[in-house]
């Protein structure tokens, strides 16, 4: 099967990510190394730290891309060169200035978005790059409509209908223009808090505690893992544009793939799931209650979690500044998804797992209720994962990868004792839209043969 990605061919029987596990990796090493320096010198401010580090992953991640995978790089891919239309740059202007400002009210409007304890450090970040977005949109809209393949966008077009009172899109290209914006809008709030307390985390900590104590050093193995996991979510949902070929190109359209997915983040999880299940972060001195803390049983019994966590974290690795729930931005197959279609899901199920076997050893009633609970929330990252696939199918280089991974996946005799857990193509007529539609002034690609 041969299929023809809208940057390049893919090579017969096989499929290319869009995103390199080396160079994200070397991305996020020398951004922090950097931002450590920009500490020591005297930036202090977590949230001025963070905008450092974002930019300095984006650009680190763009340039060794440059170097080493010209082909993959999407500056690169851009050959398109046309005369300038203002029109389309104002309608483009348009549009994100009233989609910004329908998020605004919305954040004003919601009380979730009001916790100023766990927004504290949002808002100002919003304050410092709202300004810096809309600076920067202007010269952005001028040279993508001068080299972008598509030359009116769904953005285009929405400025096009606020500004003309016309109907320019359908229906779907504009439900899936608002579905984009509102996940970038719940998700960033959600991360960019997150990663930031764990920076405040890292520039107060004092290192000498990790001397002689195995649960401070577990803790800080366990942090460090779920911070990179956030920073590369975070700097996901903030380079969401089209010129490194990282926009969303199609967002979740059903019902059940946003319920599963919400259900899995606050408010929802610690609302609906949290007082009935466990605490994921518990502290590793639950162990003792099968083994001595930092016995040679113990450390084996930390390692094994710290190294599910790991993976889980290099899942976002991955899918580098592409990261994003509930979107299709793009295949990646590299890092832990050589490994498995769903990385993230798995290895993070796994490692609740080996957190709460305390509680199943000694919790009585309790720990079966735990393992119960944890048993449900598996269920519940299982239709995620289907959900995912479902949408996800509509691109044939997926489909090609996920049939892939039924015969290399290391998980692949689990999938032949319970065979429900096999991929398989959906038919034509169970998918949900027509991705061509929403190409529909781009260049035809070749149809599978």
């Amino acid at each position: 099967m041969e299929i023809q990605n809208i940057r390049y061919p893919l090579s017969e029987g096989s499929t290319a990510s869009e995103s390199s596990f080396v160079v994200n990796a070397l991305g996020l090493l020398a951004a922090s190394a950097l931002v450590c320096v920009c500490f020591r010198c005297g930036m202090k401010q977590p949230v001025d730290l963070f905008m450092t580090f974002v930019v300095l992953l984006l650009a680190f991640t763009v340039g060794l891309e440059t170097l080493f995978f010209p082909r993959r790089c999407a500056i690169l891919q851009h050959k398109v060169r046309r005369r300038l239309s203002w029109r389309r740059v104002a309608f483009r202007e348009a549009a994100l200035i009233v989609t910004l400002a329908a998020i605004g009210l919305a954040y004003w409007a919601i009380p979730a978005f009001s916790d100023k304890p766990m927004l504290k450090h949002y808002y100002p970040f919003l304050k410092l790059l709202i300004p810096i977005v809309l600076c920067l949109s202007l010269p952005y809209f001028c040279l993508m409509d001068k080299i972008d393949v598509e030359e009116e966008d769904a953005m285009c077009r929405v400025g096009r209908a606020l500004l003309t009172f016309k109907k320019t899109m359908s229906r779907f290209e504009f439900a899936n223009y608002v579905r984009s914006w509102i996940i970038k809008a719940f998700w960033l709030s959600l991360m960019q808090p997150a990663v930031v307390e764990r920076m405040r985390v890292f520039m107060y900590y004092h290192w000498e505690k990790l001397q002689g104590s195995p649960v401070e050093v577990y803790l800080m193995a366990s942090t460090i893992c779920y911070a990179i996991d956030l920073a590369y979510a975070s700097t996901g949902y903030i380079f969401n544009i089209k010129l490194f070929n990282a926009q969303t190109r199609t967002a979740e359209p059903s019902l059940l793939g946003w319920v599963v997915a919400l259900m899995c983040y606050w408010p929802f999880w610690g609302v609906l799931l949290m007082p009935y299940f466990f605490n994921y972060e518990m502290p590793s001195h639950w162990f003792n209650v099968m083994f001595s803390i930092g016995s040679p049983a113990w450390w084996a019994w930390a390692g094994i979690i710290i190294l599910l966590e790991l993976l889980y974290a290099l899942s976002s690795v991955s899918a580098g500044i592409r990261f994003s729930n509930l979107t299709y931005r793009g295949l990646w197959n590299t890092g832990p998804y050589r490994l498995t279609k769903h990385p993230a899901y798995v290895f993070k199920c796994l490692s609740w797992w080996f957190i709460s076997a305390p509680l199943f050893v000694g919790g009585g009633i309790n720990g079966a209720r735990c393992a119960l609970m944890l048993f449900a929330a598996n269920v519940l990252y299982y239709l995620r994962a289907r959900t995912e696939e479902r949408h996800l199918s509509h691109y044939p280089e997926y489909v090609v990868y996920a049939m892939e991974m039924n015969e290399k996946s290391i998980f692949r005799w689990v999938a032949r004792l319970l065979p429900f857990l096999r991929y398989s193509p959906p038919a034509k007529s169970d998918l949900m839209f027509n991705v061509e539609e929403l190409r529909w002034n781009l260049p035809r690609a070749s149809s599978p043969h």
